[in-house]
């Protein structure tokens, strides 16, 4: 397990810039924080989970406003009733339903994802009432260098390889950079598979 200052030592070791001569503090830091954004967001290896109130009469809910650090919806969980919503109807399919669906009101049941940004519910509460429980794929926190990364142990030198091609880049040193992006690009596959096995250990399967 590594903090980011030794993954940044590692990462000045590879460009054998030690004396911080050929990359500044600032370029090997905004590398780092583009590696650990990327490798996050691929693998979506950070889930959360944050409680939102419902909002009388919104079909449409927009997390990418409401929750900071927001990535994707997971899953939604109704505290009023005590019940998940399901997630296996797509907007299409509620249109099936009653295509009146946005206007109709009820316990929520359903939620399906309208694009990046907005979730739909069906049906919705007519007024405020009670909380839920979103849980969600999370965006990359920002680097600080006495963290460890939210990253599994073993994949953790995945930071240093994109880092360092990144730089090496940087300096039109594209040969160089090949070999890393080479390791870089294979073993992110190999995290994005891993993440997905782990969670589709608690897949709920609807016959």
């Amino acid at each position: 397990m590594s903090i980011f200052t030794t993954i940044k030592t590692n990462v000045r070791d590879n460009l054998n810039d030690a004396a911080v001569i050929n990359y500044s503090s600032s370029d090997v830091d905004e590398s780092t924080q583009d590696a650990y954004d990327d490798i996050v967001a691929q693998t979506q290896c950070i889930i959360k989970k944050v409680t939102l109130n419902w909002t009388g009469d919104l079909s449409y809910y927009d997390f990418l406003t409401l929750v900071s650090d927001y990535l994707a919806c997971v899953a939604i969980f109704n505290n009023v009733n005590n019940r998940w919503l399901y997630d296996d109807k797509t907007l299409n399919q509620f249109d099936l339903i009653r295509d009146d669906w946005e206007i109709a009101h009820g316990t929520p049941e359903s939620w399906a994802a309208l694009n990046y940004k907005y979730i739909a519910i069906f049906p919705k509460y007519a007024t405020t009432s009670g909380t839920f429980d979103l849980y969600y794929w999370a965006i990359a926190p920002t680097v600080v260098d006495a963290n460890t990364p939210l990253i599994a142990t073993d994949f953790q030198h995945l930071l240093e390889k994109f880092t360092t091609a990144d730089l090496l880049e940087q300096f039109e040193e594209y040969t160089k950079a090949a070999n890393f992006w080479e390791t870089y690009i294979t073993e992110i596959e190999q995290f994005k598979e891993r993440t997905k096995n782990i969670a589709g250990r608690d897949l709920l399967l609807l016959i």
